[in-house]
């Protein structure tokens, strides 16, 4: 049984916040040519105070349902990627399913950052194509409860959005046909939260200090290793397939920052009207990234049925992955 995408939702909380909004709210000391210039960063959303991450979860999830036409009686399992939970225990994905009123489906949490919602979606492929579906893949992370808004190397980077799909078995030859994840755990506390976990427990010193919060100490590491990476795994893809990447009708990648994109874009010899490129609405929304530019791609029908399709991501841990579809008939609740 081929694993398809049926249907993708996204949602984004509130209204989009400007670098001059940012910059006014938190005191920051930097100046708005400064973050358009560096990042490409024009505006985000931040979720309202009584929001959390299962909240955003559930809207898009349930976006994602109505545009698949599946009834969501029928979803057999509840795949979630986040790295910002509503508790430390037990899985979000928990909340969901029960906010969707989905009780006794299997509800798990993919905590793999950047790439977490390709994960989530090589584990929903790898259901389905075993008897096991329909599974709904969820990304959605609210990171602007986790900034050190006086880290100015984070603080106006990242926004909150959920994104999601529902992948179905279908006959038709629309599927993920290839699906590469790799790691590489040098690169583990590149990009961190230091404290609240077994490492560091949560203590008043680590609060004062700010330990809870995002820490990317090397930026250019971080941006290197996602540049490699990403053609790391677009060579494996295409060795592997045999499938060019001129014969790729729309990639859909992770958008840490405008300016690296682009980069990647280049180094894939991508022109950008065969992407969707959303980072300065929306910044760096990690889990969400994918889900959320592929979901608005659909809505303004940027990807032809039957064309090819590449998905990838690289970030957190240095972990990526990177899948190959043949796209189909799949609507957007956008």
């Amino acid at each position: 049984m081929n694993a398809r995408i049926a249907g993708v939702g996204h949602y984004l909380p509130g209204q989009p916040i400007t670098n001059e909004e940012l910059i006014a709210r938190h005191r920051l000391r930097i100046k708005p040519y400064f973050i358009r210039n560096h990042v490409g960063a024009e505006t985000r959303h931040f979720a309202a105070p009584d929001q959390a991450t299962s909240d955003l979860a559930v809207e898009a999830a349930a976006r994602a349902i109505d545009a698949s036409g599946v009834p969501a009686t029928e979803i057999q399992r509840i795949l979630l990627a986040t790295v910002s939970g509503d508790y430390p225990t037990p899985a979000t994905a928990c909340i969901v399913q029960r906010k969707l009123g989905l009780r006794g489906r299997a509800a798990i949490d993919v905590v793999g950052a950047c790439s977490g919602f390709l994960q989530a979606l090589d584990l929903g492929a790898r259901c389905v194509a075993t008897g096991e579906g329909p599974v709904l893949v969820i990304g959605a992370d609210v990171r602007s409860r986790q900034l050190n808004f006086s880290d100015l190397r984070t603080a106006f980077l990242y926004g909150d959005g959920a994104g999601a799909v529902v992948l179905t078995a279908g006959p038709d030859g629309a599927e993920i046909r290839h699906s590469i994840l790799t790691a590489d755990g040098e690169g583990a506390e590149a990009v961190y939260i230091p404290a609240g976990g077994s490492r560091e427990p949560i203590t008043q010193a680590g609060l004062l200090s700010q330990r809870n919060c995002i820490t990317m100490t090397d930026g250019r590491r971080v941006a290197d290793a996602a540049r490699a990476g990403f053609r790391h795994l677009a060579d494996r893809l295409v060795a592997e397939t045999c499938v060019p990447a001129c014969d790729v009708g729309f990639v859909c990648l992770h958008q840490p920052n405008l300016f690296l994109v682009r980069q990647i874009l280049c180094d894939l010899a991508i022109a950008e009207e065969r992407t969707w490129i959303n980072f300065p609405a929306y910044g760096n929304t990690t889990s969400a990234s994918v889900p959320i530019a592929l979901s608005e791609a659909v809505a303004a029908g940027r990807i032809a049925a039957d064309s090819w399709v590449w998905l990838g991501a690289v970030g957190a841990g240095f972990a990526g992955a990177i899948q190959l579809v043949r796209w189909g008939t799949v609507r957007s609740a956008a």
